[in-house]
């Protein structure tokens, strides 16, 4: 069995060649040595060949460079197995020792694996992973990875946009919103997008696996803070109101607006690479597949959920699986 783990600094998902998931959310800025507890329980499967990791977790504010949290992980990681092989920019798997010779190489690699194995099955196409708290929009074509290969420059090209389907304050994707008459929104960390989704349905109060803007200051509320109706609440705040004054159904209104803001700015991503190059298919892995639907219909284009090849567990966790799968064929 060859294990994938991907480590991101909300979530740590662990997937196994033959498909076994686990996906938990282990903030490393609360608590950098997590990862020894968490991956612990691992170290001594028997059937365990060989551990393929990503990482994005280096980006956390918990540490001073990203050098740092790449050598953290590193460290807490050869630490709980034997053997292990990190997946660097070049596609390929090295030990310990090159990652200590070029720590930024091995850096926010996770959607490098994904699409790499998508390369080899879907040779032109957009592929999109929608997470939780960044959307990877990485183009294919003549089965060769087209995107930048660092962050800073995906970010730049529209290649990586830094929202998600949960983490995502609602005031850094609108500027205002229209509920009657167009009202400007508060600055505060009010609501997130996962109270959105959990107002409008898309997601349930299991799915919420990040922690509420309500979480730190109703910390012993009896009322469940993931409620639908404590979302909702979330909501009006970031108008400066409450559901008494607002409404349930405007709070629904704001909600709808998020949405189309993070469909707008996908289509927007996706239609500069529909021209640039000549593509006309999107793959979509990820929680928030939904999105990406939604903005391929809206571009006319064929859309494929890797949820109906892989099942929704694997494809929400699809760079860990993606890891183990590589580490796999190459060995």
């Amino acid at each position: 069995m060859y294990l994938g783990i991907d480590v991101g600094g909300a979530n740590t998902k662990i997937v196994s060649s033959d498909g076994v998931v686990k996906s938990v959310y282990a903030p490393l800025w609360k608590n950098k040595s997590i990862l020894y507890t968490l991956l612990s329980e691992y170290a001594s499967a028997s059937e365990l060949e060989a551990v393929g990791t990503v990482m994005t977790g280096e980006l956390c504010d918990c540490f001073v460079t990203r050098r740092e949290g790449v050598l953290h992980i590193k460290e807490a990681l050869s630490a709980v197995f034997k053997e292990v092989k990190f997946f660097n920019s070049n596609c390929t798997f090295k030990g310990g020792t090159e990652v200590d010779k070029a720590p930024l190489s091995f850096a926010s690699t996770n959607w490098l694996a994904s699409s790499m194995l998508i390369s080899e099955q879907y040779e032109d196409a957009i592929f999109v992973d929608f997470g939780s708290t960044t959307t990877d929009v990485i183009p294919i074509a003549g089965g060769a990875i087209k995107a930048r290969r660092t962050d800073l420059k995906r970010l730049k090209n529209g290649e990586l946009i830094y929202s998600g389907v949960q983490r995502t304050n609602v005031a850094t994707l609108l500027k205002s919103v229209t509920i009657g008459e167009e009202c400007p929104v508060s600055s505060e960390l009010f609501a997130i997008t996962a109270d959105a989704y959990l107002v409008l349905g898309y997601i349930t109060e299991e799915d919420y696996s990040c922690e509420s803007p309500d979480s730190y200051a109703f910390v012993d509320r009896d009322e469940s803070e993931k409620s639908r109706v404590s979302a909702m609440r979330r909501l009006a705040r970031v108008v400066c109101s409450d559901l008494e004054e607002l409404g349930e159904d405007n709070a629904v209104r704001i909600a709808a607006q998020v949405m189309r803001a993070q469909v707008d700015v996908l289509v927007a991503s996706l239609k500069w690479m529909m021209e640039k190059y000549r593509l006309e298919q999107v793959v979509s892995a990820g929680i928030g597949d939904f999105i990406v639907k939604e903005a391929a219909d809206s571009l006319n284009i064929p859309f494929l959920s890797l949820s109906a090849r892989y099942g929704k567990r694997i494809a929400a966790t699809f760079p860990a699986y993606a890891v183990a799968r590589l580490l796999a064929l190459k060995r």
